[in-house]
């Protein structure tokens, strides 16, 4: 493990035992490109090193978790791991983007959280619902009779994106240009992370003045009028919630769809049994959420603390793995195998504690709706065997090429 550390630029410190250390790389580990799947690569991971808390010297030295009830513990316990200054890999404080809620703690964290719950409400989405079920079904229609897409370009992107933009009140023309900013937030690229942070800021600056001096009803809107202390925000802290929304509300649930398409076009059975029975498809849109979870959270060490037989040191970072808790086959028998009838469906996609995801109610209406109205028009979906799909790994998951054939003439 030595040679590891050296080949990786960093001595093991003296507080980490050596038999805790693992040569892993969050954003380009050797073991996605031996397996034709990136979660292939984190069961063979998850079978190689077992479950519990582990350290890799890759980007920088950061420990990652891979059970599930140490990370459900760990997002529970904000005063060790901390959202704040936890960028990934780090950056200089004064270099870090203020993005709240999400890079923030308790007590200070529920002032921000507050206005975007009220926000997301479950009421409030399901007002959606009716749009949401349009578009899913113009989308669907658009391409139907053509019998081959490329999935992410026609589906998984403008259905969740559109319904987005729309309730940010942004221009629908910059949508490309404002999914290449979201990619360049989930790389170690730090230049262009810090680009990403700094576009979407002065994108989002001339909107935050025009609702403040023209109120109008979008989410823009809402959290010009909303308060923080008894006070309007900053157009500083506007802007940084700007940044979270674009990173979650533009790239999250497209992975979700595409993972979940994938799956779909690989298990004819499956499709055919949601098809018979579409009272499932909801079942089916919790285990597509477990088994694939898309989001790998970064927290810092709040103080030196022990954590389960590990010593932690103020200012590490550790990696949540939530999908590798979703494949903890102590929490979840045969974990990795799709299962409809599992009864244990706590899974942790949109995480526990604190930072529990605002926005799960309108991912799980957008998923299950797209599967109900997918499923009734396209018999016969499967993967075009002579362009297989491509991934995108890192803190964020994706699929970025999903090309499908159906039978058209059969609809």
């Amino acid at each position: 493990m030595t040679g590891l550390a050296e080949t990786a630029g960093l001595a093991i410190p003296a507080h980490i035992d050596p038999a805790r250390v693992v040569d892993f790389d969050f954003f380009h580990d050797p073991r996605y490109a031996r397996t034709p799947h990136p979660y292939d690569a984190l069961i063979g991971l998850r079978d190689e090193i077992g479950l519990g808390i582990y350290w890799t010297p890759r980007n920088g030295g950061h420990w990652f978790i891979t059970d599930h009830e140490l990370l459900f513990e760990a997002a529970r316990t904000p005063e060790i791991f901390s959202s704040v200054h936890a960028s990934f890999p780090p950056v200089p404080v004064e270099q870090e983007a203020f993005y709240p809620p999400i890079n923030t703690d308790p007590p200070e964290h529920a002032k921000y959280r507050m206005p975007l719950m009220r926000a997301f409400a479950p009421a409030k989405m399901d007002m959606l619902a009716k749009d949401i079920r349009a578009l899913t079904v113009e989308l669907i229609d658009s391409v139907a009779h053509d019998g081959h897409c490329d999935f992410l370009e026609a589906i998984a992107e403008p259905l969740p994106i559109t319904i987005f933009m729309q309730m940010m009140g942004l221009d629908l023309a910059r949508y490309h240009e404002f999914r290449e900013w979201v990619a360049w937030m989930t790389q170690n690229d730090v230049e262009k992370r810090t680009a990403a942070y700094r576009n979407i800021a002065a994108m989002s600056r001339p909107l935050i003045e025009e609702r403040r001096a023209t109120p109008k009803d979008d989410l823009i809107g809402d959290l010009t009028s909303a308060q923080i202390d008894g006070r309007p925000f900053t157009i500083e802290e506007l802007e940084g919630i700007c940044i979270l929304l674009m990173g979650a509300g533009l790239d999250t649930v497209v992975n979700s769809l595409s993972f979940s398409m994938e799956y779909l076009a690989r298990n004819p059975e499956l499709q055919d049994r949601l098809r018979a029975d579409p009272s499932l498809i909801p079942e089916a849109v919790e285990e597509f959420l477990r088994r694939f979870s898309v989001v790998f959270p970064v927290r810092r060490v709040a103080r030196d603390s022990e954590f389960h037989g590990v010593t932690l040191k103020q200012g590490e970072r550790v990696g949540l793995y939530l999908a590798l808790g979703n494949l903890d086959p102590t929490a979840f028998p045969d974990a990795s195998r799709f299962d409809l009838e599992r009864d244990n469906k706590t899974h942790m996609t949109f995480i526990s504690g604190p930072h529990r995801c605002v926005g799960s109610h309108l991912a799980r209406i957008e998923m299950i709706t797209f599967l109900e109205e997918w499923l009734k028009r396209l018999p016969n979906v499967r993967l075009d065997p002579q362009s297989p799909p491509s991934y995108r790994t890192g803190i964020v998951f994706a699929v970025t090429a999903l090309p499908l054939l159906w039978d058209a003439a059969a609809r």
